[in-house]
């Protein structure tokens, strides 16, 4: 069962409430007509309206996302989309092809293929698909050469002339039920898989960023272990740079 967004439930509550109080006025005006319950219903009403108004028009005006499903739909989304995802993965280790894929969200499509900059995450970026893992799948953001300190691991100062001791891959893990499609063949822009994302993560389509490198296992098996979530490594670097 997929956890209910906090907005749903406070939209179910002040439903529930304007409902209420609408029965209980209604009845405390049969039973008594000279009362002023106009204010109140009216109130009641305007509560209903902001909030069936919410629903139609929450993404536009406050950039909330995402999509609920039944428990049986999650189950079809995640093992459809899985199946795609491992295909295309073993197809690219396979033909020893480039991993690059685009993501795209959702509620910008019109901004592709558009490079201008936009405040916040880009509406479209190209990262590299890494894995899949249990809800999703793993994508690399970018290699960076890390240090080991005292405090753990964190960013080489290149200004200062440092340099890496471990080269690690920013990796973001993009849950199933954040992805409505993936478009395999690409377009005329970019001939590489399309991910259409909902970034229903603080504005991002990652619930998780980490560092990670790559283990062969042999017989093409690769897997991605990870070194540092990327919040330690973050701390640390503004350690040092104090």
């Amino acid at each position: 069962m997929p956890d209910i967004p906090k907005r749903v439930l406070a939209i179910v509550a002040i439903e529930a409430f304007a409902f209420g109080m609408s029965v209980v006025l209604g009845v405390l005006w049969m039973v008594n007509p000279n009362g002023s319950y106009e204010p109140f219903l009216a109130v009641t009403g305007l509560l209903l309206v902001a909030t069936e108004a919410y629903r139609r028009y929450e993404g536009r005006l406050f950039r909330t996302e995402g999509v609920l499903r039944t428990p049986s739909e999650r189950v079809h989304h995640h093992d459809s989309l899985r199946q795609q995802f491992e295909e295309e993965i073993q197809r690219c280790r396979r033909e020893k092809l480039r991993k690059d894929v685009i993501i795209r969200h959702v509620n910008r499509l019109d901004d592709y293929p558009n490079s201008q900059e936009t405040k916040g995450i880009s509406p479209w970026f190209k990262v590299g698909l890494l894995d899949t893992y249990h809800k999703g799948i793993k994508v690399g953001l970018g290699w960076e050469g890390l240090i080991e300190s005292p405090q753990g691991l964190r960013k080489a100062d290149y200004k200062a002339g440092e340099r890496g001791e471990l080269n690690a891959m920013l990796t973001g893990e993009i849950p199933y039920d954040f992805i409505e499609t993936m478009n395999v063949d690409g377009d005329e822009y970019y001939y590489l898989p399309h991910i259409f994302c909902h970034f229903a993560h603080k504005g991002e389509p990652y619930e998780r960023l980490f560092y990670t490198q790559e283990v062969d296992m042999g017989n093409g098996h690769i897997y991605w272990k990870e070194v540092a979530t990327y919040e330690e490594v973050k701390l640390n670097s503004k350690e040092v740079a104090k």
